[in-house]
């Protein structure tokens, strides 16, 4: 059999519907959230034409599996070809309903391994197995999850996300776009308020500072696993506490300084910086995590009122005793775990620490600590 290595340009797209959280009106123009070299991301109702090539990729392996796929074009092909993808396009809008969807597509170059037989068509070819998928997908993995996290957070019940449609196709040299099928292909496939331009122009300033706070790519990842409409709430709910567990644990170790300095700042500086040493040294792996969070808190929330940190501490605590206690096998139930609750507080920490001044993260941040929310 002949093997051709050669590279093209790959496309990867991934439509997810945003669940709850955000809206557009029916009429609404598509709004390009965020464009570089390598990706871009596009809020829409209407995804048709946006996923056309995805669709019609999906559609050929799905008639491949029915056995009505040839090897040349004909009438009868192009009939079923186009019934395949209105059929995927109905599945889609019935599944996404009213909710506003989110694109991802995204490119780059690929060594593709072309065996035959390959079957070609006026503007489309078909293979197998020419390219690794999952390292693909793998490579924009930041983006997605960054993506994710900055629209959820632009409301007070962050949104979530169940996947409408995803693949990848090839762009050969001739122009023609190349779908690379596997034996186990398959078709891949509450509340909101409407999304105005400000809150566009806010959710791409927030992928922007969530891409460079690379200390917190693991809560983005878990943030994002957290978000999967058709995750299990249990799953759901510990992605989120794992979350929250990490990104107190990083800020924390970058705010210690801070939260401690107005001790130094009084007289015998120098006396009281070096018994703050010793304290910092002892307490090095003493401080519970609920210690951690009290300081982010004070430091994150300088001018919040007493009763408004008392009522995140309390819910912090709430959680963590929750998530002990299903992690000591005690019994509970699924249904009634507080997932909104954790994912609320989760963006209101991860918004102040992107507001609040860190070299790191976003040095031009007022200096005043964040706004309360």
């Amino acid at each position: 059999m002949l093997s051709v290595e050669t590279v093209m340009r790959y496309t990867y797209v991934v439509a997810w519907s945003v669940v709850g959280g955000i809206s557009l009106p029916n009429e609404s123009q598509p709004i390009e959230l965020m464009r570089s070299d390598r990706c871009r991301f596009i809020l829409t109702r209407e995804p048709d034409s946006l996923l056309a090539n995805l669709d019609r990729g999906n559609a050929v392996g799905t008639l491949m599996l029915k056995g009505l796929f040839g090897q040349r074009e004909t009438a009868d092909f192009s009939i079923a070809l186009a019934s395949e993808i209105e059929e995927i396009r109905s599945a889609r809008k019935k599944k996404a309903a009213a909710n506003a969807i989110l694109i991802l597509e995204t490119y780059g170059i690929v060594e593709a391994i072309m065996e035959g037989p390959a079957q070609e068509h006026d503007d489309f070819v078909v293979t197998f197995d020419a390219i690794d998928k999952k390292t693909i997908r793998g490579a924009h993995r930041s983006e997605i999850d960054g993506m994710k996290t900055a629209l959820a957070f632009e409301s007070e019940v962050p949104s979530r996300f169940t996947t409408l449609a995803e693949g990848i196709y090839l762009t050969d040299s001739e122009g023609r776009t190349v779908y690379s099928l596997t034996f186990s292909m398959s078709a891949e496939g509450s509340a909101s308020s409407g999304i105005t331009p400000e809150g566009a122009a806010r959710i791409s300033q927030r992928y922007g500072l969530l891409q460079k706070a690379g200390e917190m790519d693991s809560v983005q990842r878990l943030f994002g696993q957290m978000a999967d409409f058709e995750t299990d709430r249990l799953k759901v709910f510990l992605s989120g506490w794992a979350a929250l567990e990490i990104f107190i644990a990083k800020s924390f170790k970058a705010y210690e300084e801070t939260f401690l300095s107005p001790l130094i700042n009084a007289g015998q500086p120098t006396l009281r910086e070096r018994f703050l040493e010793r304290v910092k040294g002892v307490m090095k792996d003493k401080y519970r995590l609920t210690d951690k969070f009290v300081a982010v808190t004070a430091v994150l929330f300088p001018g919040a009122s007493e009763v408004s940190v008392q009522d995140d501490l309390k819910k912090f605590s709430r959680l963590k005793e929750l998530r002990d206690s299903i992690f000591h096998g005690d019994e509970f139930s699924e249904r009634d775990l507080p997932v909104r609750e954790l994912s609320a507080l989760l963006r209101k920490y991860m918004l102040a620490y992107l507001e609040t001044p860190n070299q790191a993260v976003n040095p031009d941040a007022p200096t005043s600590g964040a706004p309360v929310t």
